[in-house]
């Protein structure tokens, strides 16, 4: 009975211990910087929330002269017009004043209500501030850290961002475990009937190692829309398991690694035309797999990585290069399978086989155009122009459901069923 009682009490700690948690917005850091400026935080606020900031250990390593602040700008963009002011309609950011706090607009907003500009006492080494958002506030807040002092400056800096009801997610972000939650159901359904080709059918029917592929694909997508839903819905309270982020990473570089991958494969004709992989195909899945794998690493130090710090623009920077490389070469390989069956149309009296893998290529092609042009330059430009409600879930609704119409008309494409012309 003892042993029982201490098998579970070790269980319980194990258990705690795997969903030990951390706070959703991670602390910024800064060591040695001498930037005049420094973005900390950008959020999505609704009627009733509240922003704090906590300032710890402020040292600055040269004794000059000089005021420091935080620049908080309520439902604006800092570059955006100023239009409050009629003839002044086309203001914008004088970056090269020596101290930005000087801009005369800032004034001006102040005066309206529209910013607020909080000093930090000279001497201070710590320093807390928390604003409510009132009626007439909501919408994307931006804070600022401007050091108008000749001198590097060293803090630590934790932000803690609250919409009503105890949501800490952004007022854009509120819908997204919803989001990826039914993404994956409408995944797990397709997954069953998929299943159901493979193995139900499969002494009717001739499957290529590329289906089982798109099963082990769908699985994995299953698995990461499910983990990304419970990501959000443990940052909504304010905490964010570490299991869960493990986990999340894991799946969501396994999924990024075999869609692409599958997709070269399909491009390529491996299994459908060719029992075997050109030299040329092996060459551009040894630049995709590495490419994803330094996708997903930039896009976790991203994540991880707090607004603000010196290394986030570089991060985020490097994923949708990445990711156009990745698509410009699976564009490529399409291409020139499509070439490929073009030339051998009139060869060895196949023409009308050949002809319709034409065809298949062609219609893959112009579907994978499209699937790439919304869900890289559509769903940015609905992010750019969007109400703050809808600026983030809104957009990753589109790219949900054009990424899971693109493989559907994959799977009904590719799928093994007796007599299908395309894999003959």
């Amino acid at each position: 009975m003892k042993f029982a009682i201490k098998t579970n009490c070790l269980y319980l700690l194990f258990l705690l211990n795997f969903i030990a948690t951390i706070k959703a917005s991670p602390e910024l850091i800064v060591q040695n910087d001498d930037r005049n400026m420094i973005e900390v935080a950008e959020f999505g606020f609704l009627p009733g929330g509240r922003l704090t900031l906590n300032l710890m250990d402020l040292k600055w390593h040269e004794l000059t002269g000089g005021v420091a602040a935080f620049y908080i700008r309520k439902g604006r963009i800092l570059q955006e017009e100023y239009n409050s002011y009629g003839d002044r309609d086309h203001i914008l950011v004088d970056y090269d004043q020596e101290c930005f706090l000087n801009n005369s607009f800032i004034r001006d907003e102040v005066n309206d209500g529209v910013s607020l500009v909080e000093y930090l006492p000279e001497q201070a080494t710590e320093w807390t501030k928390t604003i409510e958002v009132k009626e007439g506030e909501q919408g994307l807040w931006e804070v600022l850290f401007v050091s108008c002092r000749p001198s590097r400056v060293s803090f630590k800096l934790l932000v803690d961002q609250l919409n009503p009801n105890g949501n800490y997610l952004s007022a854009g972000d509120i819908p997204l475990p919803y989001v990826y939650a039914f993404s994956s159901v409408a995944y797990a359904v397709i997954a069953v009937y998929w299943t159901g080709l493979l193995i139900l059918n499969k002494n009717n029917v001739q499957v290529f190692r590329a289906h089982w592929l798109m099963f082990v694909l769908l699985l994995c997508i299953v698995i990461n829309k499910l983990l990304l839903s419970l990501k959000y819905h443990y940052m909504r309270l304010g905490l964010l398991s570490e299991g869960w982020k493990i986990g999340f990473y894991v799946f969501a570089c396994i999924k990024g690694i075999l869609s692409l991958l599958i997709i070269v494969l399909l491009a390529s004709g491996w299994t459908f035309i060719k029992p075997f992989l050109s030299t040329r195909d092996k060459r551009i899945i040894s630049m995709i797999i590495p490419l994803q794998v330094l996708a997903n690493i930039a896009s976790a130090i991203g994540n991880e990585t707090a607004l603000g710090s010196s290394d986030w623009p570089y991060w985020n920077t490097v994923l949708p290069l990445i990711d156009l490389a990745s698509c410009s070469a699976i564009l490529w390989t399409i291409l020139q399978t499509k070439k490929h069956l073009a030339s051998a149309a009139s060869v060895d009296g196949k023409e009308q086989d050949v002809l319709n893998k034409y065809k298949l290529w062609s219609s893959f092609y112009l579907v994978t155009l499209v699937y790439i042009y919304i869900t890289r330059i559509i769903v940015q430009l609905l992010q750019a122009c969007l109400p703050f409600q809808y600026v983030t879930w809104f957009g990753e609704a589109v790219n949900e459901v054009t990424t899971f119409l693109f493989y559907v008309f994959v799977g009904y494409k590719f799928r093994p069923y007796p007599n299908n012309p395309y894999i003959q």
